[in-house]
């Protein structure tokens, strides 16, 4: 069942039953059900022209044993972490894929699982799957930053842009009774909403605030070292950054500046080597002095 997203659900169903278009981007931000909505449209598509009943498709599409199902995402690494990009080897394989004669009957569907996370080379090749695109294949483009993606991509799509969910919305996805502080930080997703959880909650949240209080900095990487055992500084620092925003709608003439420049401090050096502890040091020294800026980059 879809929540939240009756109109871009429609407008999409639509669009694709009357094969209006090719290529669809789904742009809004992370976690906020974008995937979810593309794969249930994409099993309904699909088992309405297949022999089998929709459950049979589902199984298949969630095993990857559907031969008209693509789903297009960031491998992982030995470590079972997501490596940082798609990378133009899946896009070509997809590609070859394409190329042969469908198993079955009906349209054929990919969705990639986010074009913010493609490569240059990825991004290209995709642009050339989209100038010629396949016969009966319909793309699905996850996309979290629209500016992120390239503007050639981005004319050869439709796009259907998402918004977050509403505090009831989030209430029926989550199926209980939600945390409000959890709740205040996720920002209209469930998954971020999961997330905090999954990383401590409100103790991880009120562990975050209490940084913003510390002055000695060897205290202050402790704190840090203790919690970067319940997630990542990636994760964290969009944790910082949301407290700031939220408080900056309060008293932007005190924590606007500051969420500007954690924002962009976390922005710039992501998928860079820079160590976690580090990362997060830095971004909190700057949200209790967003002046240092210089000092930080420098």
């Amino acid at each position: 069942m879809i929540i939240g997203h009756t109109s871009p659900f429609a407008i999409l169903e639509s669009a694709l039953e009357n094969k209006q278009h090719h290529a669809f981007l789904l742009g809004g931000p992370r976690g906020i059900g974008k995937a979810t909505l593309a794969r249930e449209l994409a099993i309904a598509a699909l088992a309405k022209a297949s022999s089998f009943n929709k459950k049979i498709v589902e199984q298949q599409c969630t095993a990857g044993a559907y031969p008209n199902y693509f789903y297009i995402c960031q491998f992982k690494d030995d470590d079972g972490k997501l490596k940082n990009d798609i990378t133009i080897e899946q896009v070509r394989t997809l590609l070859n894929s394409l190329k042969q004669k469908a198993a079955v009957t009906g349209p054929r569907i990919i969705i990639i699982d986010s074009v913010d996370n493609l490569n240059r080379q990825a991004a290209n090749a995709l642009l050339k799957m989209l100038e010629e695109p396949p016969q009966d294949a319909f793309f699905y483009l996850i996309c979290h930053s629209i500016g992120s993606v390239l503007p050639t991509v981005r004319s050869r799509c439709l796009t259907i842009n998402f918004k977050p969910l509403s505090d009831t919305d989030m209430g029926q996805v989550i199926g209980h009774e939600a945390d409000a502080l959890v709740l205040s930080m996720a920002s209209g997703s469930p998954g971020n909403y999961q997330k905090i959880v999954a990383a401590g909650g409100s103790v991880t949240i009120q562990a975050i605030q209490k940084l913003l209080m510390i002055t000695n900095l060897n205290d202050l990487k402790s704190a840090i070292q203790d919690l970067l055992k319940l997630s990542d500084d990636t994760f964290l620092g969009h944790l910082l950054h949301q407290f700031l925003y939220a408080q900056a709608l309060k008293e932007p003439e005190i924590y606007a500046h500051s969420a500007q420049a954690v924002e962009k401090f976390m922005r710039h050096t992501h998928n860079t080597h820079l160590d976690g502890s580090h990362r997060l040091v830095a971004a909190v020294l700057l949200a209790q002095n967003p002046n240092h800026e210089q000092a930080i980059y420098g």
